[in-house]
């Protein structure tokens, strides 16, 4: 009898679980916009290195699969690379926290911006991103 309780009570409190909802992923999804902004920002604010990249996302093509492919180019750039601090170079690792359920390639060769201009089209996007959801 205590074995049958014991299983009902395990399967009541597994049903009673909260779920995440669709209004709980977008606040969700809202809140690291809200940090990637931030983030772009700050970096922005304290880079001084000229360094070119591939222009993987543009004001014009603000995907989630542009943001996952910024996320994977920036986290081959280590914080002393770019003469930041290591708690200020956290954007990677918010840009893959919005991208998590998307798994992209490396970008393919093509038009190199500078950082700064890529900094930029993350900030731009992100904006859009964020008025949207």
């Amino acid at each position: 009898m205590k074995i049958i309780s014991l299983l009902f009570l395990n399967l009541v409190v597994v049903i009673a679980a909260p779920h995440a909802s669709a209004s709980d992923e977008h606040k969700l999804q809202r809140v690291i916009l809200e940090e990637i902004i931030h983030s772009v920002k700050d970096v922005k604010d304290i880079l001084k290195a000229e360094i070119f990249v591939h222009k993987v996302i543009s004001t014009e093509h603000c995907t989630n699969m542009n943001f996952c492919k910024a996320g994977n180019l920036l986290s081959v750039f280590k914080a002393e690379m770019l003469g930041l601090k290591e708690n200020d170079w956290l954007l990677p690792r918010k840009l893959v926290a919005y991208t998590r359920k998307i798994h992209c390639q490396e970008p393919a060769s093509g038009d190199l911006i500078t950082l700064h201009q890529l900094l930029d089209n993350i900030h731009q996007c992100a904006q859009k991103e964020y008025t949207n959801i």
